[in-house]
């Protein structure tokens, strides 16, 4: 995999990385854009194999110059084309205008918008506005791009989908709704944050071959988590290895009614393979959970809740959280695990009351969803939701350690560092226990490699985690609960 493939970039960065292959690489920029509609018209063919009609929407600009080399390329594999035309072609500049000259001159014909028009095709192509937009679209772009979503034709989006914010991933107004995106030279990170991932459907990259000595200086700002990434860490055991020699994991939690939380954690760990796992639970859990799991030990702190202390001296790595609740039993078991300086993973109802009491750690993970992140910082959900980056940010700064902003691509922050992303995962893992298993994940591995970077460490747990989650829903999303993703964590954590 090259570098581009690795990091997702800020829109000025593209058009730097961009600059940097016809400056210093000497690629003229009509060879790029051609490079991006072959490659989008290879892809979308793929999806759509049936495809005999297009109708291709160009605005103004270089993103019109794709559109016009995409119909071009269409009209040559004998396609029926129609381009739908929203700025005067004598507004064309530059490459555009050269890819606008080859479409007519092979007989294309153009369309100049119009409201009552009647489009209809098999697929309709996007493109309006690359990422260059910075306000509203309004007029005829906001005419056109509510007739298009109106419209039951699948749409494949050019290097962005019209109408989104290319850093923010906000609509500016309104924003085409794909079912493809190609993007190109670099993953643009609004395709990732707020809007772009219902805005973008399934996107597909592309970095047209630019050499890598045009990426060496671009700032990405977040790296992707992939297979060769996590392979680095998740190397083949040690002949001689021993389960005194992959941690103890050590489980707080399950207040009364909530031991399966902490019955998942626990499994997750030893799934994740953790040598040793405990469990520290109300007396009523644990029968069910050693009977469920008979490989971990269960303990209760009823009767003597100062045993956990003991529990805490034998353990390496402690999650805390899964089905704690929130009464004086949770709030004095969490104030004890605060006490010790071993590796914690945080979540669940710790967080909640971590955000009553903040406090700064480094050797701590803390998973928080975007309602337990809101919780942390003070702010209401939505805000979360809008400005994950940042968000993210204030929370390594408010709390220290590393980070795991659930949802739709995970994030994954710590101090000084750019964050990871997460791009696997799926709408039906929104189900309960979710969260408890990636705990469990995040301690089991922190607990087999203690000498590795936590932010690392967490970013491959969330992946595995979201992996598997991919993996047992191909029989379908609905229905999907936690425990489905036990048997599909062996192969992703295994090299």
């Amino acid at each position: 995999m090259t570098i581009s493939d690795h990091f997702v970039y800020p829109a000025a960065e593209v058009s730097k990385i961009d600059n940097m292959a016809m400056q210093l690489s000497a690629i003229p920029g009509f060879v790029l854009m051609r490079k991006a509609a072959d490659f989008a018209y290879d892809k979308v063919i793929k999806f759509y194999p049936d495809t005999a009609s297009i109708v291709v929407f160009c605005g103004l600009g270089n993103n019109a110059g794709d559109g016009y080399l995409f119909a071009v390329r269409a009209l040559n594999e004998g396609k029926k084309i129609h381009v739908i035309s929203l700025s005067s072609p004598e507004k064309l500049k530059g490459n555009a205008l050269q890819a606008y000259q080859e479409y007519t001159n092979m007989g294309g014909q153009l369309i100049p918008w119009d409201r009552n028009l009647d489009f209809s095709a098999d697929l309709i192509v996007d493109a309006i506005f690359g990422i260059g937009l910075n306000r509203p679209v309004d007029g005829i772009f906001l005419e056109s791009i509510q007739a298009i979503n109106r419209s039951p034709i699948p749409v494949l989006a050019l290097d962005i989908p019209s109408g989104l914010n290319a850093n923010t991933g906000e609509k500016m107004g309104d924003s085409i709704s794909a079912k493809v995106t190609t993007t190109f030279v670099g993953y643009k990170q609004g395709l990732f944050l707020n809007s772009g991932p219902e805005c973008s459907g399934e996107i597909f990259f592309s970095n047209l071959n630019i050499p890598e000595k045009c990426y060496q200086s671009a700032k990405p700002s977040m790296a992707v988590v992939t297979e060769k990434l996590s392979k680095t860490v998740l190397t083949k055991r040690p002949i001689a290895s021993h389960k005194g020699s992959f941690g103890h994991v050590l489980v707080v939690g399950g207040d009364h009614g909530m031991g399966g939380a902490v019955r998942i954690a626990a499994e997750a760990a030893l799934r994740s393979g953790a040598g040793l796992v405990s469990v520290a639970t109300r007396a009523s859990n644990v029968s069910i959970v050693t009977k469920l799991r008979p490989e971990v030990m269960c303990h209760s702190l009823d009767d003597n809740p100062d045993k956990i202390g003991d529990l805490i001296a034998k353990a390496t790595v402690i999650a805390v959280g899964p089905g704690l609740g929130l009464g004086d039993w949770a709030k004095n078991l969490l104030e004890r695990v605060l006490e010790s300086d071993l590796p914690l993973v945080v979540d669940a109802d710790a967080l909640n009351i971590l955000s009553q009491n903040p406090r700064k750690r480094e050797n701590w993970i803390l998973t928080p969803h975007p309602g337990e992140a809101a919780k942390l910082l003070g702010v209401i959900n939505p805000v979360i939701q809008s400005q994950r980056l940042d968000s993210l940010d204030k929370l390594v700064k408010k709390y220290g350690g590393t980070i795991v902003l659930k949802g739709n691509n995970t994030l994954v922050g710590g101090p000084n560092q750019i964050p990871y992303l997460v791009r696997t995962g799926n709408p039906g893992m929104a189900s309960a226990g979710m969260g408890d298993l990636l705990t469990g994940i995040v301690a089991g591995l922190l607990g087999q490699f203690e000498n590795i970077d936590h932010q690392l460490l967490a970013a491959i747990a969330a992946n595995a985690h979201a992996t598997a989650g991919d993996l047992a829903a191909g029989d379908g999303e609905r229905g999907l609960i936690a425990t489905d993703l036990f048997k599909y964590l062996k192969q992703h954590l295994n090299p």
